[in-house]
């Protein structure tokens, strides 16, 4: 067995009422021929069972049933903390609305052999309505560019051999995570409870001393979002606001080349501010409604999953925001007029 063989990787899969997507998941994951490969499905509370068609789908796959709805982050450590009581090596953490390439595994492998201080690597990641457009490849964290909190690092593709780019955020829709890694640093922030869940993951790897890389070979093909899509935009904009604010505040300046935490936080009340604005304009109160209680809440300090009810304060926030909005736009005009 070649070296790249050698390792024991176990992919975890999670799924929360998109049993479609799932089974196309698995589907291409029975595709891949890797001996010391093992995928277990995380079932977050889903209201159909989907252990027969899972089964189906993957003969000897693993099922484990949280229950109820744990997020992102708490389906996928209840299936990161069952394989780190194995003997395995590394853990793939895949979102289910995706189909991988069967080399998937071998290629991150591979990548992780050529430098041991290597803890996150993942794919470039491309659209799978149109296999050929990049969805997503390398990041560097809050780099000081105007909002631009998450700034593109672009990773070359066909070249002779794949090369290893560093980054400082690894996509979480498909990251291979050395299990030792996730035992030094711990698995991702339930507090979170979904959104930029990857991100703090990511970040507090790097600060302990271990590199994330992306290769630049397209691997992955993403569906995308899709439990935003069946449970409403709102929630992608409640737990974008709140977590953004988190992730700022823990993270910057703290990372090299990020800015400060109070120059982050300008740029992230002004991001927040245009967000509500353009959620108002295009008349998603919902979404609106969202971005308010995702701000109250993180200067609140509140985690975990959101709850619709009303919050002290928001009127409060809903002018500053609009305030601060017309600034923007004020100052844009005067300098457009230079």
């Amino acid at each position: 067995m070649s070296a790249s063989k050698s390792a024991s990787v176990a992919v975890v899969v999670l799924n929360y009422n998109g049993l479609d997507d799932t089974l196309k998941c698995l589907a291409s994951l029975r595709a891949v021929q890797y001996p010391l490969l093992s995928v277990h499905l995380v079932d977050n509370g889903s209201a159909v069972d989907p252990t027969a068609a899972a089964l189906s789908a993957y003969p000897g796959l693993r099922v484990l049933k949280t229950g109820t709805n744990l997020g992102y982050a708490g389906g996928n450590n209840r299936g990161i903390e069952a394989v780190l009581g194995t003997a395995t090596d590394y853990v793939l953490v895949l979102n289910n609305d995706t189909v991988v390439d069967p080399s998937i595994i071998e290629a991150l492998v591979q990548a992780f052999a050529t430098d041991s201080r290597l803890g996150i690597v993942g794919p470039t990641i491309n659209f799978m309505d149109e296999p050929h457009a990049v969805m997503t490849d390398g990041v560097q964290f809050n780099p000081g560019l105007g909002v631009d909190f998450f700034h593109r690092i672009e990773v070359p593709l066909n070249q002779p051999e794949a090369p290893l780019v560093d980054v400082d955020i690894v996509n979480g829709c498909c990251m291979m995570i050395r299990a030792d890694v996730l035992r030094a640093v711990g698995g991702l922030d339930e507090s979170m409870f979904i959104v930029h869940e990857e991100s703090d993951l990511c970040l507090r790897a790097k600060l302990k001393g271990f590199r994330c890389a992306v290769l630049g070979r397209t691997l992955v093909w993403h569906k995308g979002s899709s439990s935003f899509e069946r449970s409403g935009r709102q929630l992608q904009r409640y737990f974008d606001t709140r977590n953004l604010f988190y992730l700022l505040r823990r993270y910057s300046g703290r990372v090299p080349g990020s800015r400060s935490v109070r120059n982050s936080l300008w740029y992230y009340f002004r991001y927040v501010s245009y967000r509500y604005e353009h959620e108002r304009e295009a008349k998603k109160d919902a979404a609106a409604l969202a971005v308010v209680d995702g701000l109250r809440d993180a200067l609140a300090g509140v985690t975990g999953p959101y709850t619709f009810r009303q919050r002290r304060g928001a009127t409060t926030l809903r002018m500053i925001l609009s305030t601060l909005q017309q600034i923007s736009r004020v100052k844009a005009r005067l300098f457009s007029r230079r």
